[in-house]
């Protein structure tokens, strides 16, 4: 994750590194762990948004997953499986796919429908990788 930070920084909009406490604390709170190239970005940029490639991305701060994925009915229309972490600043959200060790995923919000839901990659590292070379 450092060369890809590395690689975006200039066109981040970065907030500051989540505390490690509040990573916890969601983690518990949804039964999960997050993967280490997640944890390694968030705790650089917790959340924050800009273009990468081609590609605008939207993520959310760590506090506030919980309560975007309850407006936005994630879990009520994809399953519990799936929990959003960000959007493309516009219609669209991103998100892991829990049962299938934390794979990334794409879905419109206005179609929260698990036919309309679309696997990027296999990891967050791949996502960012991705958005740097193609259009997501």
């Amino acid at each position: 994750m450092e060369k890809i930070v590395e690689k975006i920084k200039a066109t981040w909009y970065k907030n500051s590194g989540a505390e490690l406490q509040n990573i916890s604390t969601v983690e518990r709170d949804l039964d999960i762990i997050f993967p280490n190239d997640y944890k390694t970005f968030i705790t650089w940029s917790n959340g924050g948004e800009g273009e990468v490639g081609g590609n605008y991305i939207s993520l959310w701060k760590i506090e506030d997953i919980i309560t975007l994925n309850n407006d936005y009915q994630i879990q009520k229309y994809l399953s519990k499986d799936f929990l959003a972490i960000g959007t493309d600043g516009g219609g669209v959200c991103y998100g892991f796919n829990l049962r299938d060790n934390f794979s990334f995923f794409k879905c419109p919000l206005g179609d929260l429908d698990i036919n309309e839901l679309s696997l990027i990659t296999k990891s967050f590292k791949e996502f960012f990788e991705k958005a740097m070379i193609e259009e997501i």
